[in-house]
């Protein structure tokens, strides 16, 4: 708490310094040696006030003290966020997981799984691509890796790994069963009984039932579902309550 108390008395004291060189009237002050170093020292400072706030803004973001991020690129403009590099991930991430609502509860009689695996791959895609904040923090000079910063690489890069392994032992298999049955518009059942389920009007939740791995995806999701719970949900503050 000192070192940000020391931190603020600076800024009060140097802006104090700045709005009276802009409050007052030098020219009209007696002409001593004193009024004399003080009209030099303005004019140096508003000479060079631009090219120092212009250094400031590239060694913070050369040391990553700051991330510049380019958030939506639309005829509008552009948004672009200076902050650390691990409050701008952890605000990011949260904001993205807060409309994940299958990554930490997947309710088997109403989600369709095909609609699920896309979430899943956009989630993975997703930290593939922020993590690179953390990525360039990794290689933080002056003033090292900070230790939020390396919790945060591993974490990341352990939800990645999760729903990669996820991913490549599901998604392929029942996306091929899926489409197969959807195009055909029947059903068969699991267990070989019966007449074949008409797709179209069939609930999901029964459809997916006669996937023939449906126990091992959904002992996947299961297994994605607790991870996010345990681990995921707490770092970034997510509220799960409102999903039920």
């Amino acid at each position: 708490m000192g070192k940000w108390i020391k931190r603020i008395l600076i800024i009060v004291v140097i802006a104090g310094v700045i709005y009276l060189m802009f409050r007052w009237n030098l020219s009209s002050l007696p002409n001593t040696r004193v009024i004399q170093n003080m009209k030099t020292l303005s004019t140096l400072v508003f000479e060079f006030l631009p090219l120092l706030i212009i250094v400031i803004l590239l060694l913070g973001l050369l040391t990553n003290r700051w991330a510049l991020k380019v958030e939506r690129l639309s005829f509008g403009g552009i948004n672009v966020l200076f902050d650390n590099p691990e409050q701008l991930y952890i605000r990011t991430v949260r904001a993205f997981l807060d409309t994940k609502r299958t990554l930490f509860k997947i309710d088997f009689e109403r989600d369709n799984f095909d609609e699920t695996l896309t979430s899943y791959y956009n989630a993975y895609d997703f930290f593939r691509r922020e993590m690179n904040i953390l990525h360039s923090d990794k290689k933080r000079g002056l003033w090292g890796r900070s230790r939020q910063s390396n919790q945060l690489y591993t974490l990341t890069n352990r939800i990645v790994q999760v729903l990669n392994d996820f991913l490549t032992s599901h998604q392929n298999d029942f996306r091929r069963w899926y489409r197969h049955v959807s195009e055909s518009d029947q059903v068969n059942r699991l267990d070989g009984t019966g007449d074949p389920l008409v797709f179209h009007m069939t609930p999901i939740h029964e459809i997916q039932r006669h996937y023939y791995k449906y126990d091992a995806i959904c002992t996947g999701f299961q297994e994605v579902n607790t991870f996010f719970m345990n681990e995921v949900r707490p770092v970034f503050d997510i509220n799960v309550e409102k999903w039920g």
